[in-house]
């Protein structure tokens, strides 16, 4: 049995294309480096939180409704 010779693969396109994803990843990597300083959270106090909910569960479906609203005005902007 022989090996047709135009069926081999010449060359090692598996590694020339892990070195040319590798050459677009150093284009575009970013290190964790390059960020800002990291906030800590702010902690929740439990008895607030839950007169909270206490509040808006007393509320009547068009008070609650109201501050949905106003809540999305005010929310981060949606892309």
């Amino acid at each position: 049995m022989t090996i047709d010779k135009s069926l081999v693969r010449k060359g090692d396109r598996e590694k020339d294309l892990l070195d040319k994803l590798n050459s677009f990843t150093k284009n575009f990597r970013q290190s964790y480096d390059d960020g800002g300083p990291v906030k800590p959270a702010i902690p929740i106090n439990l008895d607030e939180y839950l007169e909270l909910g206490v509040k808006i569960a007393n509320m009547s479906e068009a008070e609650r409704e109201n501050l949905k609203f106003m809540l999305e005005k005010l929310g981060p902007k949606k892309k």
